[in-house]
């Protein structure tokens, strides 16, 4: 593994502390810091989307999740995450979009039919979740 491959990993980690702490501040920062090094990290620009979305900056967070999917179209994570941030802001259509896109571009991922069939509905009933 390359020095600056275990680095990005070690700010990976502190993300994921830092949001586990719900201190998205600092796991902004911490993004930011991981971009500026790597603007082709796919889990970065995820983990961008997820800081934003916390903190209400919506499309800011969708297009974070665009870039990652951009970059890795079989982060799966990224695929729902777009999804609920599409149903958060009242577009249903374009988080159905984004669902059949992802299984198009991952037809045989497991995961990805589980979230087509069932994430829009759940929301639907169940209102906000994540």
């Amino acid at each position: 593994m390359a020095l600056d491959e275990i680095k990005n990993n070690e700010v990976i980690e502190l993300v994921n502390k830092y949001l586990a702490e719900q201190d998205n501040d600092k796991a902004l920062s911490a993004v930011n810091k991981l971009l500026d090094r790597d603007p082709s990290s796919d889990q970065a620009w995820l983990y961008l989307g997820i800081v934003n979305r916390r903190m209400g900056r919506l499309e800011v967070a969708i297009k974070s999740f665009e870039t990652a999917i951009e970059l890795n179209n079989t982060l799966i994570e990224a695929w729902g995450l777009l999804t609920i941030t599409f149903l958060d802001k009242g577009k249903l259509e374009k988080a159905k979009e984004t669902m059949k896109n992802a299984t198009e571009q991952n037809p045989t991922d497991e995961k990805i039919k589980f979230y087509q069939n069932n994430l829009i509905r759940v929301y639907e009933k169940f209102g906000p979740f994540f």
